[in-house]
C-alpha cells in the first residue's frame, strides 16, 4: 500500500443498527483499532470484500496509507462535476467519469477562492496554512471530499462522520492540516471531509437565475453541494466499510452554521440523524437568513455596483475563472472575488426560498423540529481573540460601554465585568461575547430538549489554551478546539510545542466525539460522565480544561453565567415558562 506524505514527517442506538451496536459497543466505545475487532467480526464481515479498490460514482479508486497503521485515506474524491462556465450558479452536476483505477493520493482542488488569503506571518497562516503539502490549488473543480477509513472489509458497516469546514462561507477547504483525521478514524469511525462553493459562487441569488431554475429559486448552491455530498455518502460509503444509515454531520464556525442549516432543510431529511455544532454562535436560536425576493433585489444591486454596470447571467458565466482572483472590481482596488462576496452575502448568506428552506423548516425550536436527533454543541472560551483581537489593543470606557450594549447587555454588566485598565477593558469585551454565546448554547439546548421527546443534547465549553504564540492573550481561541477533536496534533515543524496535557486533551475529546458518532452518546469507559443539558439538571455541560474533562453546571465565573443567561433570555424574548414547553 502506498504511504501518504504525512507518514514520518508530518447513547442512543437507532433501530436500523441497534443489534450491531449491542454486540460491539463495549469495545468500540474505547476507540480500539478495528484490527483488534477481527475475532468478533460477523460472518457477513468476514465474507465481505476488502476495502482496497472501491467503485464509486464516476469510477474506481484506491486509497493510500496514513501515519496510523490500518487507516487509509482516499483523497480528492469527486462527488459532483465542475462548477465553472455554464455550470456556474447551478446546482451540483453529475461527476465526470474516468477510466481505470485512480489512486487517490492527492488532495482535490480547493473551491475557487484566494489561496493566499491567510499568509504565514499572520495568525491564521502560522496556525493552519503554513505547509504547502496541505494547500492544493483552487479552481472551479473543487466539489470533492476525503475519506479516512479504518475498515478492512465492506461488511464492517462503521459509523460515518461527515465534516464541513469553516471559513465564514468565504474560504476554507477539506484538506486543512487540522482536519487530518487518521487518529480520529482509528477510534472506529469513518471520517469524510467535504468541500462546498464559497463566496458569491455559493450563494448568489438573481431574478434571472430563479427564472431558469426548475424550482424557480436561486442561491443556496453551497447548501445543495453539502446535500449532494451527503447523498454521495449514502450511495457510496458502503464500499469503504461504512454504514449509510449511521451518519453524523459536524462543522465548526461557518461549518457549524451550515450544519444547523442542514437541520433546517427538508432536502436533507433522512440523510443524517446526528450533528456536531462547534462555535456556531447562535446555537438553535434563529440564524440570519433572507427571503428570496429581497435577496434577488439586493444581489442584483450589489452586482451592478461591483462591475460598475448591470451584468446579465451570460456575462457572469463568461468570466474566466482566473479573473475572480486576478482582476479588480470597478473601484480599481478590491479583488473581484472579495468584492462579490461583500456585495452579495453580507450577514445573511442563506435564503428562505420555499425549496431548500421553508418558513416552517427554519425554526429549530418549534416542538418536534429536532425529533430523533442526537446533538453535540459548544464553543471555545476565547472565540474572538483570534477573530478580532490583538494582544496590545485597548478600549476606552465609552467604547467598552458601547461594545457591551451591542451584545445586548443593560448597565448591569458594570458589576460583572470590572476592567482594571484600557487593555483589560478590551479583553473583557471579547470574553463577554463568548460568555454570551455559551449561555445561548445552553439555553437553546434546554428549550429544544423540552420541546422534543426524542432528542439528546450534549453541550461543551472548550477552555483549554494551546501552548505558545501569545497564549496568555489568545487563550482557547476560535478554531483551537479543532486540533483536539480531530486528534491531529503532531510533533512536527510548524505546529505548536504540544505538551502531555495537549495530547491527553486530544485523546479525551476525540474519544468523546467518536463515541458520539457511533451511538449518539459521547460517554464511554474511562471517560468522565458527560451529562445531557436540561433545565432539570441545571444546564449541565462538560468543560475541557488543562487536559481534562469536567462535568459542570457553571464556568469558573458563575456570576457571569447568571448575568449572560438573563441577557440571552432578554435578547431572545424568552420568559422562564418558555424553558419548560
Amino acid at each position: 500500500m502506498q504511504q501518504d506524505r504525512r507518514d514520518g514527517d508530518r447513547g442512543r442506538t437507532r433501530p436500523a443498527f441497534a443489534k450491531r451496536l449491542r454486540t460491539g459497543a463495549a469495545i468500540l466505545a474505547l476507540g480500539v483499532l478495528p484490527m483488534l475487532l477481527v475475532p468478533a467480526m460477523s460472518a457477513q464481515a468476514k465474507s465481505a470484500a476488502a476495502v482496497e479498490t472501491v467503485k464509486i460514482e464516476g469510477g474506481s479508486v484506491r486509497g493510500v496509507g496514513t501515519d496510523v497503521p490500518g487507516v487509509q485515506v482516499f483523497k480528492g474524491l469527486p462527488f459532483a462535476g465542475p462548477t465553472g462556465g455554464e455550470n456556474r450558479f447551478r446546482p451540483p452536476q453529475p461527476v465526470t467519469p474516468w477510466d481505470g483505477v485512480r489512486t487517490a493520493d492527492s488532495w482535490g482542488d480547493q473551491v475557487l477562492q484566494d489561496v493566499n488569503g491567510n499568509p504565514t506571518g499572520a495568525f491564521w497562516g502560522d496556525e493552519f496554512y503554513y505547509d504547502p503539502a496541505y494547500m492544493p490549488k483552487a479552481s472551479e473543480n473543487g466539489l470533492n471530499l476525503n475519506v479516512w477509513t479504518p475498515a478492512r472489509t465492506t461488511g464492517e458497516k462503521l459509523p460515518v462522520y461527515v465534516w464541513i469546514h469553516g471559513g465564514g462561507n468565504h474560504h476554507g477547504y477539506a484538506s486543512e492540516i487540522e482536519f487530518y483525521a487518521s487518529k480520529l478514524a482509528a477510534k472506529g469511525i469513518i471520517v469524510v471531509s467535504l468541500q462546498y462553493r464559497t463566496g458569491a459562487l455559493g450563494y448568489l441569488s438573481l431574478p434571472e437565475l430563479s427564472a431558469e431554475s426548475p424550482n424557480k429559486v436561486s442561491g443556496n448552491y453551497a447548501v445543495l453541494d453539502e446535500i449532494k455530498a451527503l447523498q454521495w455518502v449514502r450511495d457510496n460509503i458502503g464500499g469503504f466499510g461504512g454504514d449509510p444509515g449511521n451518519v453524523t454531520v459536524g462543522g465548526q464556525s461557518a461549518g457549524a452554521r451550515n450544519t444547523t442549516m442542514l437541520l433546517r432543510s427538508p432536502l436533507a431529511k433522512k440523510l443524517f440523524h446526528r450533528a456536531v455544532i462547534e462555535s456556531g454562535s447562535t446555537g438553535f436560536f434563529p440564524s440570519p437568513m433572507s427571503k428570496l425576493a429581497e435577496r434577488e433585489t439586493a444581489n442584483a444591486k450589489g452586482i451592478a455596483e461591483v462591475f460598475g454596470k448591470p451584468m446579465s447571467l451570460a456575462d457572469l458565466r463568461a468570466i474566466p475563472t482566473e479573473d475572480f482572483i486576478a482582476k479588480k472590481a470597478a473601484d480599481g482596488k478590491t479583488q473581484l472575488y472579495e468584492a462579490l462576496h461583500q456585495a452579495t452575502n453580507g450577514t445573511a448568506q442563506h435564503t428562505i426560498d420555499g425549496y431548500v428552506f421553508t418558513d416552517a423548516s427554519v425554526d429549530l425550536l418549534k416542538p418536534g423540529a429536532l425529533e430523533g436527533f442526537d446533538i453535540m454543541m459548544g464553543g471555545t472560551s476565547d472565540e474572538y481573540t483570534s477573530l478580532q483581537g490583538g494582544p496590545d489593543r485597548t478600549m476606552t470606557a465609552d467604547e467598552l460601554d458601547q461594545a457591551m450594549k451591542k451584545i445586548g447587555y443593560d448597565d448591569g454588566w458594570k458589576n460583572i465585568y470590572r476592567p482594571s485598565d484600557p487593555r483589560d477593558a478590551y479583553r473583557k469585551s471579547l470574553r463577554a461575547r463568548t460568555d454570551f454565546n455559551l449561555q445561548g448554547f445552553i439555553l437553546s439546548a434546554e428549550i429544544a430538549k423540552a420541546r422534543n421527546k426524542d432528542l439528546n443534547v450534549y453541550t461543551f465549553y472548550f477552555n483549554h489554551a494551546p501552548p505558545g504564540r501569545d497564549s496568555e492573550f489568545y487563550g482557547s481561541f476560535h478554531s483551537s478546539d479543532l486540533w483536539y477533536f480531530f486528534n491531529s496534533l503532531r510533533n512536527q515543524p510548524g505546529q505548536r510545542g504540544w505538551t502531555d496535557a495537549d495530547f491527553r486533551m486530544a485523546d479525551t475529546m476525540s474519544s468523546y466525539l467518536a463515541n458520539f458518532v457511533k451511538s449518539g452518546n459521547p460517554n464511554g469507559r474511562s471517560l468522565p460522565k458527560w451529562p445531557q443539558t436540561t433545565v432539570q439538571d441545571g444546564g449541565s455541560f462538560v468543560r475541557f480544561h488543562d487536559g481534562y474533562a469536567y462535568p459542570v453546571k457553571a464556568t469558573p465565573y458563575p456570576e457571569r453565567d447568571r448575568f449572560n443567561r438573563q441577557a440571552v433570555m432578554k435578547v431572545q424574548g424568552l420568559k422562564p415558562a418558555d424553558l419548560s414547553k
